[in-house]
């Protein structure tokens, strides 16, 4: 019962680590699973218009409070 919650926060962590350094930088491998939030949410809403990088961290930081509490037991 533990894993998927585990997997889905490691597939958290990992787009908001990809988004990051797709945004400062160039894009890393698997950018179209990856950085799905970065190009199809993130860039296309006024609401994080300027706060992306801020938002991909986010995102890896919601990644590994879900991993953090799917292994607590």
């Amino acid at each position: 019962m533990r894993k998927g919650p585990r997997l889905i926060g490691l597939l958290l962590f990992m787009m908001g680590v990809s988004g990051t350094i797709d945004h400062l930088a160039t894009q890393p491998i698997m950018g179209l699973l990856f950085n799905a939030p970065n190009r199809w949410i993130f860039q296309r809403m006024d609401l994080f218009e300027g706060r992306e990088v801020f938002a991909n961290l986010s995102l890896a930081f919601v990644g590994v409070v879900l991993v953090a509490f799917s292994l607590r037991r």
